[in-house]
């Protein structure tokens, strides 16, 4: 039992701007989700701070230039978000593209606004765009089963004013985008959702 105990910790933590993180899982799986969630929103994992063997090498003078510490380079292949989404995995199992829109695969337990930030979220990972007109993002909510959300603004008010998303334009020319915070808030519901289906 007391292995058991070990094996399964959870984590719960909330930054002064309101992004959340939560995991439950193997102290390997919460570290990986917790550096994805950081990279979302914009705030890095703390590195250490112990000097390499690399830094503490005492130069050759025989050498022609001076042995100056550098920073081991980072191979630009692959970020955590990257890992994260290796072939949209998450996204494709909760929202599909149709006509070059991101629609639910089904209707699920969410709040309308909720809706709205995973398929922002969505349009930003399977269609690579950064922003949704609003007459787009209204259509998409429809498609997906919420028919009576209201007028997009003030659904989509309490959201902006969290920081989770920004918007330009009046009326039909308004468009919507997604902030990092607002993505990290997306894919932390996303994952839950996820979850809940398997």
């Amino acid at each position: 039992m007391p292995e058991d105990a070990e094996k399964t910790l959870k984590i719960r933590f909330r930054f002064p701007g309101g992004e959340e993180f939560e995991a439950e899982g193997t102290l390997e799986f919460i570290e990986k989700q917790r550096n994805y969630f950081l990279d979302l929103i914009g705030k890095q994992p703390k590195k250490s701070t112990a000097p390499t063997p690399a830094a503490t090498r005492i130069p050759n003078p025989a050498q022609a230039a001076p042995f100056v510490p550098q920073a081991a380079p980072v191979p630009p292949a692959k970020t955590p978000v990257q890992e994260a989404f290796p072939a949209k995995r998450l996204w494709e199992t909760l929202l599909k593209e149709e006509g070059g829109e991101v629609i639910l695969r089904r209707k699920m337990r969410l709040e309308p606004q909720e809706a709205a930030l995973l398929l922002l979220a969505g349009v930003r990972a399977l269609l690579n765009q950064s922003e949704c007109k609003a007459l787009t993002l209204s259509q998409m909510l429809q498609k997906s089963g919420f028919t009576n959300a209201g007028r997009l603004d003030r659904l989509l008010q309490q959201e902006a004013n969290n920081g989770y998303l920004e918007s330009e334009g009046v009326k039909r020319g308004r468009i919507y985008r997604l902030t990092n915070a607002g993505f990290a808030r997306a894919f932390v519901l996303a994952e839950k959702l996820a979850g809940e289906l398997l």
